[in-house]
């Protein structure tokens, strides 16, 4: 007996210490979460030196009334997150900043694979603060006030600036989250976001609209769709901020409220697009990209802005139905710039005005907009990287007069698609028993 009593406590002796190191590795055991964070990506403005000016102090969280059935929607090629009261009237957009482009694709994970396709705050739990010294940093679902984040180094840097963190469960680690901007943290207000691609996956937002949502979502555990395309309103209308600028989704003059904002049709996206008439150069704004004159494509005569292409913009691609192209500045054609005008790239589901603009060599017609680039097939297509939808042979539609299969970008939802074409769960050509739901014309 004593010697199943001495092994029965060797082992528990065992997975105790087996308990230790899981915990020190940074895993929860009873939900398998990561409980260490990502890095927090590239950063404007940072200090290792010690002065963390305002870092270090907690910021005043809003007295809002919390709301009675919060959901989020973030789009991450509108770079937006969208706050509705679905038992309420509350109704909010607001800029972000997420996940860095990597190999075409945000490092932001979409929840299109989760449960029910959401993941979930845990802001339904007890509030957190963190300590104003590295030592007195903790772990939270929950932050009202966070601070610190360890660098590769192991130093401890206070990024977060004291403003709230809100975890999400159901991607693969609890490091990703809605935080601050962390460019400029030193400053009193918390710093200023770069609405791009900036994070290492975490969703970064301004220093007050982070406050709001926080205190609106309180008590709450809110179910959050991530999405890739830009979230889309029963109109068609984009889903955003409600203060445009260049390159905004608009469809009068009106809705471009800037100085010299003008609404400009797009034929590739079927949409306008707002811009301003410039003789040699553009008015920028901060924490967007650079802008850049070129030629109206429809009158060669003036020139109009439109913006740089940049990384942290994944170039022009989050732009409907624009393209990255070496461009001269309009009225001093010595000055070239990589510049987001309108144009296709050409891969199946993509928009064309001509055979011409397809590698496949085929347009397809739509009733209400620019073509769309397919192919014909007999079971499969082919796919190109993960920055571009995945493919899927379909019948062609008996409207057309043809038969056979015709190759289709796979989607999600509406949201996915072009103007004049849905997203519709549909049979596999020469295949009935495959279903997938892909963007078509009809």
């Amino acid at each position: 007996m004593s010697r199943i009593l001495a092994a029965v406590l060797l082992l528990s002796l065992a997975l105790a210490a087996c308990d230790d190191a899981a915990e020190r590795s940074g895993f929860d055991l009873n939900t398998g979460d990561l409980l260490v964070d990502l890095p927090v990506g590239d950063v404007e403005g940072v200090k290792a030196d010690g002065a963390w000016g305002f870092a270090t102090t907690c910021k005043e969280i809003p007295d809002l009334p919390a709301l009675a059935d919060p959901a989020i929607v973030v789009s991450l090629d509108g770079l937006t997150l969208h706050l509705i009261d679905r038992a309420g009237d509350y109704d909010r957009v607001f800029p972000i900043g997420p996940g860095a482009i990597d190999d075409g694709v945000s490092l932001t994970p979409v929840s299109t694979g989760a449960p029910d396709g959401v993941f979930y705050t845990r802001t339904d739990v007890a509030p957190v603060d963190d300590g104003p010294t590295p030592a007195q940093a903790k772990w939270a679902w929950n932050y009202r006030c966070r601070m610190w984040w360890t660098g590769d180094d192991g130093v401890k840097v206070p990024v977060f600036a004291g403003l709230p963190f809100i975890r999400l469960t159901g991607p693969p680690s609890s490091g990703y989250g809605i935080h601050g901007p962390v460019d400029r943290y030193t400053q009193r207000d918390g710093g200023k976001l770069r609405r791009g691609f900036v994070s290492h996956g975490c969703m970064r937002m301004e220093s007050a609209d982070l406050v709001e949502v926080y205190a609106r979502i309180q008590g709450k555990r809110v179910p959050v769709r991530i999405q890739k395309a830009i979230e889309r309103g029963s109109d068609g209308h984009a889903v955003d901020t409600g203060e445009p600028w260049i390159q905004a989704e608009c469809d009068a003059d009106a809705d471009c409220a800037f100085p010299g904002g003008l609404c400009k049709h797009n034929p590739y996206s079927g949409r306008g697009f707002c811009t301003t008439p410039c003789t040699r150069y553009c008015s920028d704004r901060t924490g967007t990209p650079p802008t850049f004159c070129v030629t109206d494509p429809d009158d060669r005569t003036r020139g109009i802005c439109v913006n740089q292409a940049q990384p942290w913009t994944d170039g022009c691609r989050r732009y409907d139905g624009f393209v990255e192209a070496m461009s001269e500045r309009f009225g001093q054609s010595s000055v070239k710039r990589a510049a987001c005008v309108p144009g296709t790239e050409g891969w199946t589901g993509d928009r064309c005005l001509g055979d011409a603009q397809c590698e496949s060599g085929r347009c397809d017609a739509t009733s209400e907009a620019a073509g769309i680039c397919t192919t014909a097939c007999t079971r499969y297509c082919d796919d190109k990287d993960a920055s571009y939808a995945s493919t899927f042979c379909v019948a062609v539609p008996e409207e057309t007069g043809m038969t056979g299969g015709m190759c289709a970008a796979q989607c999600s939802s509406n949201d996915d698609c072009p103007v004049g074409t849905t997203c519709e769960a549909e049979p596999r050509f020469g295949q009935a028993s495959v279903v997938r739901k892909a963007c078509l014309p009809y």
